[in-house]
């Protein structure tokens, strides 16, 4: 095993030690509407997560924020979404990080996606939820009351021309 991803999977294996509430939980297939590129729009910033399957087991993505006031503010992180060890991960790696944070998924159903990490300080629980219009609600939270919710919407197809 290459040294490097040691520590991430040391850290995947102590954040999925409990179990799924449901088998679902353990797939990437019923994710696939996650796919793509998202936009929240905010008042002082801009967000946006976009989604690619580079293969059936791991998914990459990248969010951005940017400041609306100081378009050369932004701040990224690279995502991933994996299937490992009959589990579902979410790993985000910030800036402010040296390992990825992972995130396990503990909850699904039609449209919902809820990710924990009790151990970690902030955020410990991350909720995807598709609304019926299409939109996306994303909860980012402490698992109690602290937190915000990001309401995305899908961005635009850019046509080849």
């Amino acid at each position: 095993m290459n040294s490097k991803l040691m520590p991430i999977c040391v850290l995947v294996i102590a954040v999925g030690s409990g179990a799924a509430s449901a088998s679902e939980c353990s797939s990437l297939d019923s994710m696939r509407w996650l796919l793509g590129g998202w936009l929240a729009d905010g008042d002082k910033n801009t967000w946006r997560e976009s989604w690619t399957a580079i293969s059936p087991k791991t998914w990459e993505g990248r969010g951005i924020e940017a400041s609306k006031s100081n378009p050369g503010k932004q701040s990224t992180e690279e995502l991933r979404l994996v299937e490992l060890g009959g589990s579902v991960f979410y790993l985000a790696k910030v800036a402010h990080n040296e390992l990825p944070i992972p995130f396990r998924l503990v909850e699904c159903g039609d449209g919902r996606l809820v990710f924990t990490n009790p151990a970690h300080d902030f955020p410990r629980r991350l909720e995807y939820e598709r609304q019926a219009d299409g939109r996306l609600h994303v909860r980012i939270s402490d698992g109690g009351d602290e937190g915000f919710t990001l309401d995305f919407a899908r961005e635009p197809r850019v046509s080849a021309e």
